[in-house]
C-alpha cells in the first residue's frame, strides 16, 4: 500500500511540475522566443555589417593605392582629384590618409595655405593618436614657412610637451625655428634637452649635438664675468 501511495504522490508531483512548466511556457514562451529572434537577427546583422565594412575597406584600399600610383607617375592633378574624393568616402582611417596625401600634393604644388588647412582637418578627424600627431607635425612644418615664430611656438607646444614619439621632432623644429628667429637661448636649451634625452631617436640626438657645437656655449652673465685684475703699483701712481 505504501508503494502505491508513493507512486501516486510521485505521479501527482510530476503532473504538477509539468503543469508549472506549461504555464511558464505559455506565459513567457513568446517573450523568450522574441528575445531569441532578436539575438539571432542582431548576430546576422552584425555579420553582414562587418562583411560590408571589410568589402568597403578593401575597395577603398585599392582606390587609395591607385591614387598613390598616379602621384608616383607624375600625374599630380589626377592623384589630387582622387584623394579629394576618397577623403569623403569609406572608413575613417582611409579618409584621414587620403586627406593627408591630398595635403601633401597641395604642398608639393606650392599651395601652402590650402595644405596647412588640409593637414589641420586631417588631425581633427583622426581617431588614431599617431596619425593625428603626424598631421599636426606636418602642419607645423608648413607653418614654419608661413607664420611667425610666436604662432609656430604656440602650435608646437602641445605636441612638444606630449608623450608622443613625434614630440622629439616637434622640439627639434622648435629649436631650429627659435635659432632662426634669434631666440638663441631657447634654441640652446631645446637642443641641450634633446641631446640628453635618453629616449630620443639617435638621429635627433646627433643633430642636437651638432647644433650645440655650432651655437657654442651660452655667454657668461655679468655676475659670472671674471673680476678685472687689480692695477699694478706703477699704474696707481
Amino acid at each position: 500500500m505504501t508503494n502505491e501511495t508513493d507512486t501516486f504522490v510521485q505521479e501527482v508531483n510530476e503532473g504538477l511540475r509539468q503543469d508549472r512548466v506549461l504555464q511558464f511556457l505559455r506565459k513567457y514562451g513568446p517573450v523568450m522566443a522574441g528575445v531569441a529572434i532578436v539575438l539571432v537577427l542582431g548576430l546576422v546583422g552584425w555579420v553582414v555589417w562587418t562583411e560590408q565594412r571589410q568589402q568597403t575597406a578593401r575597395a577603398q584600399s585599392v582606390e587609395y593605392y591607385a591614387a598613390l600610383q598616379l602621384a608616383a607617375e607624375g600625374n599630380l592633378d589626377g592623384a589630387k582629384t582622387e584623394f579629394a574624393r576618397l577623403r569623403e568616402e569609406g572608413p575613417r582611417t582611409y579618409q584621414v590618409m587620403a586627406r593627408m596625401e591630398h595635403a601633401a600634393l597641395l604642398q608639393e604644388q606650392g599651395d601652402l595655405e590650402a595644405a596647412l588647412a588640409e593637414f589641420e582637418a586631417a588631425a581633427e578627424s583622426a581617431n588614431d593618436p599617431l596619425m593625428r600627431d603626424t598631421a599636426l607635425l606636418r602642419a607645423a612644418y608648413i607653418a614654419a614657412e608661413t607664420q611667425d615664430f610666436t604662432a609656430l611656438q604656440q602650435r608646437l607646444q602641445p605636441l612638444a610637451q606630449s608623450d608622443s614619439r613625434l614630440s622629439f621632432l616637434a622640439r627639434e623644429l622648435l629649436g631650429v625655428e627659435a635659432w632662426e628667429a634669434g631666440e638663441t637661448q631657447l634654441a640652446r636649451e631645446t637642443f641641450e634637452a634633446l641631446s640628453l634625452a635618453f629616449d630620443a631617436p639617435e638621429a635627433v640626438q646627433q643633430r642636437a649635438q651638432l647644433a650645440l657645437a655650432v651655437l657654442g656655449p651660452a655667454p657668461a652673465s655679468a655676475s659670472e664675468a671674471p673680476a678685472a685684475p687689480a692695477p699694478s703699483e706703477g699704474e696707481t701712481k
